[in-house]
């Protein structure tokens, strides 16, 4: 308790003061606090000029610096999140698991900017508001390569400039899946043609040639980047009407959107 009272009739037999640690969430280390024992003043005059006593209590942290990621919104999971080449986005969230006694950065980091970016690229979590969730967002970016689903990792890190508990916390991960939006496919158009009495140009797969031996062209080009060489044969069915050159068209995957003339 608070106050013990002794009396003239058990002024000798010892009573008991229970000393309780009290949790806290701040790392703060083994803290040391005295507990001070006096005579109240209202008591007998013969004992309140008596030196205070103290007692030294210990009191044991038992808090570890450490975060927690866990999912929010869209189709992230506390490790896992998926994304589209159309932008879609999803969020996972960060939190600390312990209060800091100065402030805590963490970082987040995508590995493949041409896959999947994040914002923001970093967090403080301060003194106050360290347990309070911030929201992570990862956006897919759009590419032309034919490459299938992409996993991207995003690294979640505290900053070297943090509270020292801090620094050396394990990285974690997210591990983001772009879904690819691309399929393959080329196109034909017209470049130079004849045209009808009517004014209407041809379609892009009808050109007119004469046996006096006119030309006319049209242009093959990729709709989407390939991951290797994409070879496109074109052939006359019948040589004796009329013939094409090149035989062949290479797209490479430097060159895939720039339209080559047959």
């Amino acid at each position: 308790p608070a106050q013990l009272t002794f009396t003239n009739s058990n002024w000798n037999t010892a009573q008991t003061v229970t000393i309780t640690g009290v949790a806290d969430s701040l790392i703060d280390g083994n803290q040391t606090t005295a507990v001070t024992v006096a005579v109240n003043a209202s008591s007998d005059s013969a004992y309140t000029s008596l030196a205070t006593q103290t007692v030294s209590i210990t009191t044991t942290d038992n808090d570890a610096a450490a975060f927690t990621l866990s999912g929010a919104t869209g189709t992230a999971s506390c490790t896992t999140a998926t994304v589209s080449e159309t932008g879609t986005t999803a969020t996972f969230a960060v939190v600390l698991n312990t209060q800091p006694s100065s402030d805590v950065v963490i970082s987040a980091t995508s590995n493949d900017t041409g896959e999947a970016t994040v914002s923001p690229a970093q967090l403080t979590f301060t003194n106050s508001n360290w347990n309070t969730a911030q929201t992570v967002t990862v956006t897919g970016i759009d590419d032309s390569l034919i490459d299938g689903n992409q996993t991207t990792a995003v690294t979640v890190a505290v900053n070297a400039s943090s509270n020292s508990a801090y620094t050396s916390l394990p990285t974690q991960t997210v591990s983001v899946t772009t879904s690819d939006d691309d399929t393959a496919s080329f196109t034909l158009s017209g470049t130079t043609a004849t045209v009808s009495e009517a004014g209407t140009p041809p379609p892009c797969t009808s050109v007119t040639v004469s046996e006096t031996g006119t030309t006319t062209t049209f242009t093959v080009v990729l709709d989407t980047q390939p991951g290797s060489n994409v070879v496109i044969d074109v052939a006359s069915p019948d040589t004796g009407e009329a013939t094409v050159s090149p035989a062949q068209l290479t797209f490479a995957n430097s060159n895939w959107n720039t339209a080559q003339t047959v």
